[in-house]
């Protein structure tokens, strides 16, 4: 992957317009689940994860949802890319 190349058209905004929902995937022993969302607008990556699971109150399960937003610029962002290429190397596969 050209790395200088994925952060110029980062900034120069052809990757505006993205967005995907990751599968939802579990970690080792947790009964909690994650998902990714990401959204990509104005050369940053928002990418939201959303954690669902439930626990035990003292009388019965609730569940909960949780999302927690983070915003990837720059060199985080193309990191991001560097790890989960496939949608964008779609929009510019000459960078990958």
């Amino acid at each position: 992957m050209k790395r200088e190349a994925v952060l110029d058209a980062l900034k120069a905004g052809e990757f505006d317009g993205l967005n995907h929902t990751y599968q939802p995937y579990t970690t080792g022993y947790s009964k909690n689940s994650y998902q990714d969302e990401i959204s990509v607008s104005h050369g940053t990556i928002e990418l939201t994860r959303i954690t669902t699971g439930k626990f035990f109150d003292g009388k019965e399960n609730e569940r909960f949802e949780d999302r927690k937003t983070k915003d990837l610029s720059d060199y985080e962002a193309v990191k991001f890319i560097e790890k989960r290429p496939y949608y964008f190397a779609q929009l510019r596969p000459d960078l990958f």
